[in-house]
């Protein structure tokens, strides 16, 4: 039998065709499903290309689609439905996918700091959230927020406000720009300016591992800005909550610092809470929420998964001295 698991966000769409024994039979990826900040023509044909690349020419049957699609689901699932036979649907929340992914289990909190960033506590009959406001209104600590700063701190220091800073020619040689000022019609003329903008904080992890002081503060700050929403729901239900707290999302990769100076954050006000970083990336949560409706415990089949998904490990950076 033939399963799939999607995970659609800001940034990519990626797909996974698995079958009944958990291995990865093939994938497929493209853009971002949020049609917030992409034109929906151009989400629609970018699903259709990862459904393409996933699922193929042979029309399967497959009995369950997990997916997370923030944007338009039922086009997605159509897409689905023009290249397979589709069974059932088990539609998730990015913090449920995230944190199978993450830990192997169905209950915990989840701190996630992909384009965007929100914090998730999902417990038995009840889930609760903080953040998710998109790049206007909020997603603190995520990574169009990261390349915002990063953009300033270059601003900054080309006119003098803010200290020097690597990050200044390291947007210079990325962008091929004579003057800094020519990022404006770049930023400004994106169609697609949340992708383009959070593609920024790749940067800012180059500059961090230089060990530039401005890149380091602002992983210190988006760790803060996600300790903070943290803490703050754990607050709101009185700190009763059961599994692991566990971190998801792109940013997290880019420096060990902004790992620890949130871990000791969250347990400088709950000391006896797990933090832990991720196993896999969300998108293998469905193949662990299908392993959880077929019956499986996860001493059954989470050593399995690193063998048969050992590409969507969650790349953790490097221990920090």
């Amino acid at each position: 039998m033939l399963y799939l698991t999607a995970d659609g966000g800001g940034t990519k769409l990626v797909t996974l065709l698995f079958d009944d024994q958990l291995r990865l039979i093939s994938s497929g990826i493209s853009g971002g499903t949020n049609t917030n900040f992409r034109p929906p023509d151009a989400v629609l044909a970018d699903m259709q290309a990862a459904v393409d690349a996933c699922v193929g020419d042979s029309h399967p049957v497959i009995e369950n689609a997990v997916c997370v699609i923030v944007g338009p689901t039922d086009e997605f699932l159509s897409c689905v439905r023009r290249r397979a036979e589709l069974k059932q649907v088990t539609p998730l929340g990015e913090g449920s996918l995230s944190l199978a992914a993450g830990a192997g289990v169905q209950y915990g909190v989840l701190a996630l700091a992909g384009t965007g960033s929100d914090v998730f506590m999902i417990q038995p009959g009840y889930h609760d959230t903080i953040g998710g406001w998109g790049t206007v209104l909020g997603d603190e600590g995520g990574g169009y927020d990261l390349g915002v700063a990063a953009l300033r701190a270059a601003i900054y220091a080309e006119d003098g406000r803010g200290e020097a800073t690597a990050l200044l020619p390291l947007i210079k040689e990325k962008w091929k720009l004579h003057e800094l000022w020519e990022i404006v019609p770049i930023v400004y003329g994106s169609s697609d300016q949340r992708r383009l903008v959070a593609s920024v904080s790749h940067l800012v992890e180059r500059a961090a591992a230089m060990g530039d002081a401005v890149a380091l503060s602002l992983y210190e700050k988006a760790a803060h800005e996600l300790a903070h929403m943290t803490v703050t729901i754990l607050d709101r239900h009185r700190g009763e909550y059961e599994g692991p707290i566990v971190v998801s999302g792109g940013v997290w990769k880019g420096s060990p610092l902004m790992f620890d100076a949130y871990r000791r954050e969250v347990l400088g006000a709950y000391p006896h809470a797990e933090v832990v970083m991720p196993m896999f990336d969300p998108v293998v949560g469905g193949v662990v929420w299908q392993a959880f409706a077929n019956g499986m415990k996860k001493e059954q089949f989470w050593d399995a998964l690193r063998q048969n998904f050992g590409q969507y490990l969650y790349q953790k950076p490097p221990a920090s001295v």
